[in-house]
């Protein structure tokens, strides 16, 4: 009898379970897609540094799980509560017809179980479907590619996800029992009539409280704007102390703003007559106060959850969309090998080393060779660069044709500075006529500053400057180092490692020997873009999910104490149209709040997540941020439409 009666309810009220489905079903994808990304993997050729980092990932994405479903569990708390408040009378007429608590408690624990079950089952089917085009997702990641590709499923997954969800669903329905249990039967038959306590605030207060409001949140901005630097460098020296600062007082702001905004939104349109007194603006417009004067608290943890979803979600996508940009730039060769002078009783010469072993010549291509000396006598006042190094014109000019640089022509008396920082420093020697002394040789400056660099690096190589002289000046002098830079002509691992463990031997002869290799940069960051952005996009994706969904539900909540009043708006002869019109304002509006301060939010926080990803010469966040704000208005349009239609349906109830 009470499981038919639970399948009758659930039918019967389809339409107020739409959020409390739509979020579950949601939360069970994406946490099945996340936790199922070893299987998407699995079926991939992956070498055995990007297993390491499938290891890595799924192994911070198990602590993140278990932070999401935290989050989840609150808000199948909170979403059950909601349900429960709108059945209230439901529940009074039951126990009034002879049902007792038990049954009731019961009924409610079959109806949650059979939602759950039912939530559960569509949500692994379509993170199961969907985990098939992540797949690709997943491939592009690795740079992989798809021969492979074949449908797969994770059992280690799903059992998780049933694990997650079956224990937040037992404290969901152990909590729903004792709520009923506490329960008197005339709280229930007359929760439809308790009336909210409406207090209106002091408009001079509020007025004040606001410009505190708007004092605290510039404050802030300034903080990670203008002085993003110093905030870098107190972190750089571990005083992650500092970044509380801008923390505390957004926050503070945030609170602040939306306790004030609502007496100060009631005071401004009260003196807009004609925009007050128009159709039920006035009844809208105090709808909207009264709620926020209940909801400061909610409203403020929506917003600040909106713009952590937004700065998460743009900067994730960012990383992973620009890394491969900056990566060709920085890395325009497979392998350099720097052999430095140490006068430690060894010395090897590339020249030499290649044409006397068949593996490396056949192997590798594109092959330059070159030196970099750094003395200049006794005499010498040319050290104004920091790295203190001198290229010859013709070694320079291979190595740029390599680098895609520009190439240059020096007179014999003549010196280029080559650099990408402190740029604005040399040009002015530059063009006050600075002449240096190089090895005896005085020499006037080359017209400008030429941008570039020496070595590769997994983030843009920091060049504060070498020198460029005549092949005449240097060609008695020693080297202080060779390098040999090359492109390898094979894509067998086993060859490059080879080659690789052969400049590696030349120190076991004494001989100081450095080496960047491109692929192990590529490796390392595959690590790190992999696992921001897919850490970035599983915490923003939840946030964004659970702040649209708490704040859809805290919307049905008030709109059920608000039957009465519509009920009201009939009897004076309001016509349905205009009813449904003001209620589609406020839903609108409350909906809009905490997303119009969460933007302005942002425009802030993502000019310091800039200045954060430009240590790795990600210099514009436009494609990864218009990919976030598309997906946070599909989501968030979502939740706001259903919540608009499951409005209309619980005012309906009364007409």
């Amino acid at each position: 009898m009470l499981c038919k009666l639970s399948i009758s309810n659930i039918k019967r009220s389809f339409k107020d379970y739409a959020i409390y489905f739509v979020t579950l079903i949601l939360g069970v994808c994406i946490f099945y897609i996340f936790n199922s990304i070893d299987s998407q993997t699995a079926m991939l050729k992956l070498t055995h540094s990007k297993k390491e980092i499938i290891e890595m990932l799924i192994f911070y994405l198990s602590f993140v799980s278990v932070f999401v479903s935290v989050i989840l569990g609150y808000l199948i708390i909170y979403a059950s509560r909601f349900l429960i408040k709108k059945r209230n009378k439901e529940f009074g007429i039951y126990m009034t017809l002879g049902m007792s608590k038990r049954k009731i408690s019961t009924l409610l624990l079959l109806e949650t179980f059979m939602i759950g079950l039912i939530s559960l089952a569509i949500g692994l089917g379509l993170g199961i479907a969907l985990s098939q085009i992540t797949s690709i997702f997943v491939a592009d990641m690795f740079e992989v590619n798809m021969t492979n590709f074949a449908f797969n499923f994770s059992k280690s997954a799903m059992i998780k996800t049933i694990i997650y969800f079956g224990v937040m669903y037992f404290i969901v329905m152990i909590l729903n029992t004792v709520i009923i249990s506490k329960n008197k039967l005339i709280n229930l038959l007359q929760a439809s009539k308790k009336q909210e306590n409406i207090k209106i605030k002091n408009p001079v207060i509020c007025a004040i409280l606001f410009v505190i409001s708007i004092v605290v949140l510039g404050i802030a901005y300034y903080m990670v704007t203008v002085k993003n630097e110093y905030i870098f460098n107190e972190i750089f020296r571990r005083n992650f102390e500092v970044l509380l600062i801008p923390i505390i007082l957004g926050t503070i702001g945030t609170v602040l703003f939306f306790y004030s905004v609502a007496g100060m939104l009631l005071k401004i349109l009260s003196k807009c007559h004609n925009l007050y007194n128009s159709n039920l603006n006035t009844f809208i417009i105090k709808q909207i106060s009264s709620k926020i004067n209940t909801v400061v608290i909610s409203v403020s943890v929506i917003c600040i959850m909106l713009f952590t979803t937004l700065c998460l979600l743009s900067s994730a996508l960012t990383i992973k969309n620009a890394f491969n940009d900056a990566f060709n730039k920085y890395n325009p060769v497979d392998l350099q090998v720097q052999r430095w002078r140490r006068n430690n009783g060894g010395d090897i010469n590339y020249n030499e080393l290649v044409e006397n072993n068949s593996i490396i010549k056949n192997n590798t291509k594109d092959r330059v060779i070159f030196n970099i000396y750094g003395a200049g006598g006794k005499e010498s006042n040319w050290r104004f660069t920091l790295t203190g190094f001198i290229l010859t014109e013709s070694d320079y000019n291979k190595l740029a044709k390599l680098f895609n640089f520009d190439t240059i022509k020096l007179n014999k008396d003549e010196y280029a500075v080559v650099a990408n920082l402190n740029t604005n420093k040399y040009q002015e020697k530059i063009d006050a006529g600075y002449s240096i002394n190089i090895f005896g040789k005085n020499l006037k400056p080359y017209k400008k500053v030429v941008d570039g660099f020496l070595f590769m690096g997994r983030t843009k190589p920091n060049n504060e400057g070498f020198l460029v002289v005549s092949d005449d000046i240097v060609k008695n002098e020693n080297e202080d180092c060779q390098v040999l830079v090359c492109n390898y002509n094979t894509d067998n691992e086993d060859i490059k490692e080879i080659i690789r463990n052969k400049f590696w031997q030349c120190r076991g002869m004494g001989i100081s020997i450095s080496m960047i290799d491109k692929d192990w940069i590529k490796e390392g960051n595959i690590a790190l873009r992999v696992i921001a952005t897919f850490i970035g996009l599983y915490v923003g994706i939840i946030f964004l999910i659970s702040s649209s969904a708490v704040l859809a539900l805290k919307e049905l909540s008030d709109c059920i104490d608000d039957k009465n009043k519509y009920r009201v708006l009939r009897q004076i002869g309001v016509s349905e149209k205009l009813i449904n019109k003001a209620l589609f304002k406020q839903t609108f509006i409350f909906f809009m709040l905490p997303l119009c301060l969460a933007a302005v939010h942002t425009i802030f926080g993502l000019k310091f997540c800039k200045s954060i990803l430009a240590t790795i010469d990600i210099d514009s966040m436009l494609n990864g941020s218009v990919a976030t704000f598309l997906f946070l208005i599909a989501i968030y349009g979502v939740y706001f439409i259903i919540t608009y239609l499951c409005n209309k349906n619980i005012i309906r109830e009364r007409s």
